[in-house]
């Protein structure tokens, strides 16, 4: 809260997937990702001004300090714009594109009442379906919501998405 407040650097020991040892980074936090999982938004300082702001596992971190430096945020970001690329808590930008899903007559009506993204658009078929579509990243965050909805859904977009799905749904009685 300090350090994005501040706004100050931040210092703590990150380790990332498969790497055995922390290392010790200093960042400037722009912002906080909260939903399944947990994100710090920030700018690695070790990496050039141009690189693009990191996500840092929030479970990942277990100490942190406050820095008495400053530094000032990005000239025009907007942690609500940089959220609504992501699905969930998620953003990667070599996945952003269109999404566009399309949910059976008889689950229509339930996932009408959805919010799967900021951005969404909803469609009504002729036959009873419900196409929703939205700009967003996070297949594999996609991935986990989708299953939940089984054989009620099919991903039209993008073809990198179906083919994760396709062998993962669940039939409903």
């Amino acid at each position: 809260y300090q350090a994005l407040k501040g706004p100050f650097l931040l210092r703590f020991p990150y380790r990332k997937r498969g790497q055995a040892k922390p290392v010790e980074r200093i960042v400037a936090p722009h912002g906080l990702l909260l939903g399944v999982r947990r994100y710090l938004v920030a700018r690695d300082t070790a990496k050039p001004s141009s690189a693009p702001l990191q996500h840092f596992r929030v479970e990942e971190i277990t100490e942190a300090e406050v820095l008495p430096d400053s530094f000032e945020f990005d000239a025009g970001f907007d942690i609500r714009q940089h959220a609504a690329r992501g699905f969930g808590s998620f953003e990667n930008s070599a996945e952003y594109g269109d999404v566009v899903w399309r949910f059976a007559p008889d689950a229509a009506a339930h996932a009408r009442r959805f919010v799967f993204h900021p951005t969404q658009v909803v469609e009504e078929e002729r036959d009873g379906s419900l196409l929703v579509r939205f700009k967003a990243s996070g297949h594999l965050e996609m991935c986990w919501h989708l299953y939940s909805w089984g054989d009620a859904v099919e991903v039209l977009q993008p073809a990198e998405l179906r083919e994760m799905t396709q062998a993962y749904q669940r039939r409903f009685a």
